[in-house]
């Protein structure tokens, strides 16, 4: 029984053959400018994640602060009472559990940041094609801290590595083949 590669209704199987060295380089300037992307976005993100936590842990207190300016904003009389009631309940509240939910969420965010940068320097090199789509997928979800902006651009970046040029380019790497010599030192 001849195996089913061989058989012509399932067509020419050209996973084994060498790739083209033009489609190589196709392939590295379609993920070129998602990759660096998604490893901008990551870097900015990291950056207000950080931000955050300093923030958070600095004792500077956001919420009095907005509470003061309503205050503020009130005319005198019952309302403007009411606003300093809840401007010294916000400064004598117990931050225990705010402190909390801001570790864990930015642990998460940050986790998710470095796949982002991981999986976006593992796409710019055509090289470990599962950590690239990880890294983009990471991007779309929302729990990091900017998901506005890794969003489109993981959008992009998982639309990039579903093209055909590029998973054959993934898979020439990770066959380990280097094109035939074409002049482009870059490309190896």
């Amino acid at each position: 029984m001849a195996n089913e590669r061989d058989d012509e209704r399932w067509g020419n199987d050209d996973r084994d053959a060498p790739l083209d060295p033009a489609v190589l380089r196709m392939a590295k300037e379609k993920v070129n400018i998602p990759a660096k992307m998604l490893m901008a976005a990551a870097i900015f993100m990291i950056f207000c994640a950080v931000f955050n936590i300093g923030l958070a842990f600095s004792g500077h207190d956001l919420t009095v602060q907005f509470l003061e300016f309503v205050e503020q904003q009130q005319p005198p009389g019952k309302a403007r009472d009411d606003m300093a009631k809840e401007v010294e309940k916000a400064r004598n509240r117990d931050k225990t559990a705010e402190h909390i939910q801001t570790a864990a969420i930015s642990v998460l965010g940050l986790t998710l940041d470095f796949l982002i940068l991981y999986g976006a320097s593992r796409m710019q090199n055509l090289r470990g094609r599962t950590m690239a789509m990880v890294g983009a997928i990471c991007a779309i979800i929302p729990a990091n801290s900017c998901c506005c902006i890794g969003l489109p651009i993981g959008i992009w970046a998982l639309m990039i590595l579903m093209n055909t040029d590029v998973k054959a380019a993934f898979e020439a790497n990770t066959r380990g083949e280097s094109p035939a010599p074409s002049g482009d030192d870059d490309l190896r």
